[in-house]
């Protein structure tokens, strides 16, 4: 009968990240669940560091594969389906478990794999009515630290462990450093851009003989990063890697708060919701019919450009700087438009633009629209007034604007810059807080 679930830290996989707390834990283990991914890897580490190896049983992975370029995540751990893992994993013991037996988790200094091991680790020990201890090992963000000979949290900077896709949606210089392990896609690269300056720490194989480690400024990297880490998975077939990006100087600079969180705004007829990258087809839609180019300001847009600004729409979100929602026919669910309030100039002033597809205009959508955001704006946020303003001649805006509840307060004369290089006036309203 199985008595505990016993989870161990390994570090990255190396003996040299086990703990002596570890190494102690690993020989008076009985049975071991070799999971995904490197099941390869694990049992060679513990073929070299039990006393008796013959002495133990494993049970091997036998579902849930790892997906090429998956590592890291808990799918890629084996740990795709709970139950149905923990079915299998109890079968097995039946057949391969002493009486009395202690069953080990090897786990990696990888967030979501700690994550997913101790999802699956509780749900067997609730299955068989018994209880999970856990010994932890060397994490990969303080390995990482120690093979570049650097310290994270400098000058009392936050430290955050998230992922690749987490890290391109909300990063931003003055958070401090960000530690990524696992990222198959090399997701910091896209935030060479906006941030090139930052400094990036990457290691693969870390405290092995084949230890891989690049650092730089990210804006240099692109290429000798994306081939380095190419190389070091095709020399192994399986790789975890991680690596810190940072401010190249510490910075104190602190922006605005984010904007609160909000899933839909509705008042029956018209919805709005956030802007996700996957709404790419209605900024390219709602920029590129004939009335809206004729008032813009940049000209078509291309796809790649649409795409980029419906993917930056999260990031923009979270660091406070623009809050862009779809509008939605609430009749049909179909996406009508576009709208968004941009933080600019002195705080608490909100900027707001828009854009109507065709086949929803001359519906009181905008005005619409404009009165939610208003609403939403002034009680969830500290946005006190909101500006919009429109060119010269722009009739059909200016009756938009003051239907939403804006005040017309005059004209910025060659403000606005046109396509071919010429400016035009532009007729500004604002709305304030009440």
């Amino acid at each position: 009968m199985t008595q505990r679930i016993h989870l161990v830290g390994i570090g990255l996989g190396d003996r040299a990240h086990l703990t002596g707390a570890g190494v102690a834990a690993l020989d008076t283990l009985d049975v071991f669940v070799v999971l995904e991914p490197g099941a390869a890897a694990q049992r060679e580490l513990l073929a070299a560091v039990l006393t008796d190896p013959g002495a133990h049983r494993f049970i091997e992975p036998t579902a849930h594969p790892s997906e090429p370029g998956s590592v890291g995540s808990p799918a890629a751990y084996g740990v795709g389906s709970v139950s149905e893992r923990v079915t299998t994993i109890v079968r097995e013991l039946g057949e391969l478990a002493p009486p009395a037996a202690t069953v080990g988790l090897l786990v990696p200094g990888v967030p979501a794999l700690e994550a997913a091991a101790h999802e699956l680790a509780t749900a067997l020990a609730d299955r068989l009515g018994i209880g999970v201890a856990i010994t932890p090992g060397v994490g990969a963000a303080q390995l990482l630290a120690a093979r570049h000979g650097i310290t994270l949290g400098r000058d009392g900077t936050g430290v955050h462990a998230i992922s690749g896709q987490h890290l391109v949606d909300t990063y931003q210089p003055h958070d401090g450093d960000a530690v990524v392990v696992a990222d198959a896609e090399l997701r910091c690269l896209e935030l060479a851009e906006l941030y090139p300056d930052l400094e990036v720490f990457w290691g693969a194989h870390l405290d092995r003989d084949d230890e891989v480690l690049v650092s730089g400024r990210l804006g240099d990297l692109a290429a000798t990063l994306t081939a380095a880490r190419r190389r070091a998975e095709d020399a192994s077939g399986w790789l975890l890697d991680a690596y810190v990006v940072r401010p190249s100087e510490p910075s104190s600079e602190v922006g605005p708060p984010p904007w609160p969180p909000v899933e839909r705004l509705s008042d029956g007829v018209l919805g709005l919701r956030p802007l996700t990258a996957s709404d790419w087809q209605t900024v390219l839609e709602e920029n590129n019919d004939e009335e809206s180019l004729r008032w813009s300001l940049t000209g078509p847009l291309t796809e790649a450009e649409a795409r980029r600004r419906a993917a930056s729409a999260r990031r923009d979100w979270v660091s406070g700087r623009a809050a862009r929602f779809v509008m939605v026919d609430e009749a049909t669910g179909h996406p009508a438009g576009a709208i968004g309030v941009l933080r600019m100039g002195p705080p608490d002033i909100g900027l707001i633009g828009y854009g109507v597809l065709p086949r929803f205009r001359g519906r009181g959508f905008t005005t619409r629209a404009l009165e939610l955001l208003a609403e939403w704006a002034f009680s969830a946020t500290s946005i006190v007034r909101l500006e919009l303003g429109h060119k010269v001649g722009n009739v059909t805006s200016g009756v938009v604007a003051a239907r939403g509840g804006f005040v017309r307060e005059g004209v910025l004369t060659g403000r606005l810059r046109n396509v071919d290089g010429t400016f035009s006036d532009e007729v500004m309203y604002a709305r304030v807080r009440r």
